[in-house]
């Protein structure tokens, strides 16, 4: 098979896993982010966190290690690695209130602090109150007041805990759903958990106890999403299989389909987390491009 035959079918393939798929209408491209303070390149980065102060942290996954960065004004600054011996193939980032670091492990399947100075400050650990008494996050997101929700698959559960660990919150994960790959909160408090073979989202309100699909079924118009980030009333939900953005209405509802596949600036292949700063910047961890991209929200 030929060079051009491949590219191709590979084309082919994709608009047939993203129906619906259309060009970038709400996101313009601002820049890309590709390499280390040393000019190192990235390889292979999953996993990408955001403050409205302006820092920046990239899981750069294939090298084993975190990279922190400003962004102001549209300025990128900083680059520097940190690796940690607890957690040498980071995945998934989050940055607490104190500018903290959170990340997941994929190997050792833990979650790990890392303080401002980039040193390691110990791990999440949480024990359930009923149930398997060991939890195994998948996936993880904080809420403003530094609370941790885990989205524990082994168990099929959401576990929520206070900044200490503490657990004050379990639900188990709705029976119609298939493959659970994130979860999150929305600003009044509503666990989301995302559903990627079925296509559903679903959503737990404060006092529920059990969560309730929202919205349509993605299906006919996601290939496999993989995350899902909450933003002034809207939901990005990465279709990884899909090379793209879904964006969804708080309800769940469809909105429209944001970036294609491809190599050069503005496009996406193999897309991970993504996250949506009070700038209204997206920064998309572009995973098989070695790469995380910037782009800026429609007003």
């Amino acid at each position: 098979m030929t060079k051009l035959t491949t590219v191709a079918a590979i084309l082919s393939l994709a608009t047939l896993a993203a129906p619906g798929t259309a060009r970038p209408a709400g996101l313009t491209y601002r820049s890309g982010i590709s390499t280390d303070d040393k000019e190192e390149p990235l390889r292979a980065p999953e996993g990408v966190a955001c403050s409205d102060k302006g820092a920046l942290v990239v899981a750069d996954s294939g090298n084993g290690r975190l990279l922190t960065y400003t962004y102001r004004d549209g300025r990128l600054g900083g680059g520097t690695p940190v690796k940690i011996a607890e957690a040498t193939y980071p995945v998934r980032v989050q940055i607490d209130s104190r500018g903290e670091v959170l990340v997941l492990d994929r190997r050792t399947r833990r979650i790990v602090r890392v303080d401002t100075a980039g040193k390691f400050a110990g791990t999440v650990e949480l024990r359930a109150a009923s149930g398997p008494p060991v939890v195994v996050p998948v996936a993880f997101k904080l809420d403003a007041a530094d609370n941790i929700y885990v989205l524990d698959v082994v168990a099929r559960r959401v576990v929520v805990a206070g900044p200490d660990g503490r657990v004050s919150r379990e639900l188990p994960l709705p029976k119609g759903g298939e493959e659970f790959t994130d979860v999150a909160v929305d600003g009044a408090g509503r666990i989301l958990a995302l559903d990627a073979v079925g296509g559903r989202l679903w959503a737990a309100d404060k006092q529920a106890t059990a969560f309730k699909a929202i919205g349509e079924s993605l299906k006919d118009r996601v290939s496999f999403p993989v995350y899902v980030a909450e933003s002034g009333g809207k939901l990005y939900v990465t279709d990884q299989h899909g090379h793209g953005l879904i964006l969804l209405g708080i309800d769940g509802r469809f909105v429209g389909r944001e970036l294609e596949m491809g190599w050069i600036s503005g496009r996406v292949y193999y897309p991970a987390q993504v996250c949506v700063s009070g700038e209204g910047l997206v920064f998309v961890a572009d995973r098989n491009n070695n790469r995380v991209q910037v782009f800026s929200e429609s007003r």
